[in-house]
């Protein structure tokens, strides 16, 4: 009866065996273990029925989450706005005709710079210019007239009333040349202040209708945004605030400034309009370009920040993996304001604490984790020895059932 047991314990150990013999040829072929490791793993079964597990390679160790680590401190803070605009012209106006007629003359051409006064077009006006001459001539006609009567009242040779009609006569030729002067610019396109023509509508040889638009003339100097904010950051932002500005073919902003704040709220939109002027920027913005403008609304000039990657965001609460020792531990916070790299903490860590910013994915309070930046923030956390079973060298004996 012993005997059988016997058998049967050996026929058991013998199947053990082969199962660990397998395993261990497996990890040697995917790289786990070497030969000699496998060799020392191995389950042998002896006469007597004696299983030996283990060698002093093996450890049981906490698997420790790799994370990177931030320093609490403090540092300033500017809390921004971002908007998205166009550049407009200080002033950008259509030039059309007032009266009909054919044009006969194109003197401008679109990026021409041209000076206040500047004839650009000129439409058909020989009639015009011959009634001009002739008023002027009429004019001329009754100014010398007026003279002599002048002379002649003074000695008595006339009398008043017929000095008072040479003065009517007078004051009628020259309101008539003035209609004849006012008839014939009207036939010329002027323009109204020094700019650049940015469109031309109008070619030689059209015949043209009251109102038409002939020329499109913007004055660049200087150039304004126009940005709509909700009400409650508008009342942050001040006449005179600087401003920055980034046109969309420019990776650097350009500097703008407040020049007026809209006394009232748009009751379409809910937004107040803000108007930006940016000085001496005609070259860097093109007008009707579109711009993206950052408007700092608050300032913190010293206070306890964190990187924004840092923050962990659970519905509407907000927390920190606090690192101590190895191990981290999950705190709510409050926020404040941020900037584009950190935010403002209020409450729940302190300056110099240690806080995970990248890998917290895996966590919860109580990981272990292991620094991968530590020399680089100055982390001194508490470095455990592995833990091992039992000493090197010592063989874990599980001991089979030999009775006799």
């Amino acid at each position: 009866m012993a005997e059988n047991r016997k058998r049967r314990v050996r026929w058991i150990l013998g199947i053990v065996a082969a199962v660990v013999l397998v395993v261990a040829g497996g990890l040697v072929v995917r790289g786990v273990l070497t030969p000699e490791e496998a060799s020392a793993d191995v389950v042998a079964a002896d006469s007597t029925g004696t299983v030996a597990v283990g060698s002093d390679e093996e450890v049981d160790e906490v698997a420790k989450v790799p994370v990177e680590l931030a320093v609490v401190g403090r540092r300033a803070i500017a809390a921004y706005y971002r908007a998205a605009s166009v550049v407009e012209a200080d002033r950008l106006i259509d030039l059309v005709a007032k009266i009909s007629g054919r044009v006969q003359k194109v003197n401008a051409e679109e990026g021409d710079w041209v000076s206040s006064g500047d004839v650009l077009a000129e439409l058909e006006n020989a009639r015009e210019r011959i009634q001009l001459e002739q008023a002027d001539l009429k004019l001329a006609e009754q100014e010398r007239n007026l003279g002599r009567n002048e002379a002649m009242l003074s000695e008595g040779l006339i009398s008043d009333q017929q000095y008072d009609e040479a003065r009517r006569l007078f004051d009628l030729a020259r309101t008539d040349r003035d209609l004849a002067r006012i008839n014939f610019e009207e036939t010329l396109i002027r323009a109204p202040f020094t700019g650049r023509i940015t469109q031309r509508q109008v070619v030689l040889g059209q015949h043209i209708a009251p109102a038409t638009s002939l020329f499109t003339l913007g004055d660049f100097d200087p150039l304004r945004v126009r940005v709509h904010l909700p009400e409650a950051v508008a009342r942050k932002v001040e006449a005179g605030q600087k401003v920055l500005v980034t046109p969309e073919s420019r990776d650097e902003p350009l500097p703008a400034r407040v020049e007026r704040v809209a006394p009232v709220v748009d009751p379409a939109s809910s937004t107040v309009r803000v108007t930006l002027l940016m000085d001496e920027n005609e070259d860097q913005a093109s007008v009707g370009g579109f711009v993206k403008v950052r408007i700092t609304t608050d300032t913190r000039h010293s206070t306890l920040a964190v990187p924004k990657l840092s923050l962990v965001e659970e519905g509407g609460l907000r927390s920190l993996f606090v690192a101590e020792a190895d191990t981290v531990r999950k705190v709510e916070v409050n926020t404040g304001i941020y900037d584009e790299s950190h935010v403002e903490i209020l409450d729940g860590v302190s300056e110099g604490d240690f806080v995970v910013c990248v890998g917290q994915g895996g966590l919860r309070t109580g990981s272990h984790i292991q620094a991968l930046n530590a020399a680089e923030v100055g982390w001194g956390g508490l470095v455990e020895e592995d833990s091992r079973v039992g000493s090197p060298g010592d063989t874990v004996v599980a001991a089979s059932d030999t009775a006799e």
